[in-house]
């Protein structure tokens, strides 16, 4: 039962997680590594579009280091430190280690974080059509909280700004994701940056 708490706690992350085995298998991975990933794989207009968990693969350049640290890694030696990869012209990012789980007889396995996020420079740029037509399905002070998640604010930074208390902010963006039918404030940003 608390296996099933943690996966549903998990799913809330504003980044993707992904777990491999020691054979580069999926073990477990939450929506946003599934979306990050259909990014990385097929562009972001086109994953827009897909059922991101039926389309789930593991980027080939993530592949690629899992691979090499698996390869050129001695089981009797502690892990190496985590790899980093970015492709910062599409705001792709992962960073991937090498998890010993610290009991005997356990294989060590792969924790993926994967995060998409445009470059903060790139925020600034007019919104698309599309996002315009979102943000007509929000309220003035929603449109408000979600600009600013679309410029990468946490949340105690935006209600300081917009003079509001954390809770009212995280109330308004339970709101926005049921309104715009995502999953976490890095979806909202993707959309909006589009």
């Amino acid at each position: 039962m608390r296996l099933a708490h943690y996966e549903d706690m998990l799913e809330e992350v504003p980044f993707g997680l992904l777990l491999l085995d020691w054979d580069l298998e999926p073990m477990w991975f939450n929506f946003e590594a599934a979306r990050a990933s259909a990014v990385w794989n097929f562009g972001e207009r086109e994953a827009a579009a897909l059922r991101v968990r039926n389309e789930f693969k593991i980027p080939a350049e993530v592949m690629t280091v899992c691979e090499e640290l698996r390869d050129n890694h001695d089981p009797h030696e502690l892990p190496p430190p985590a790899k980093i990869i970015s492709d910062d012209a599409r705001g792709l990012h992962a960073r991937i280690t090498l998890h010993s789980p610290g009991r005997a007889g356990q294989q060590l396995a792969f924790h993926i974080q994967l995060d998409h996020r445009l470059p903060r420079g790139d925020r600034d740029r007019q919104l698309s059509p599309g996002a315009v037509a979102m943000l007509a399905r929000l309220s003035e002070r929603e449109r408000a909280v979600a600009m600013r998640v679309r410029e990468g604010m946490p949340t105690l930074e935006i209600a300081k700004e917009l003079s509001r208390s954390p809770l009212t902010i995280k109330t308004q963006l339970a709101s926005i994701f049921t309104k715009l039918e995502v999953h976490g404030r890095t979806r909202i940003a993707a959309l909006l940056n589009r």
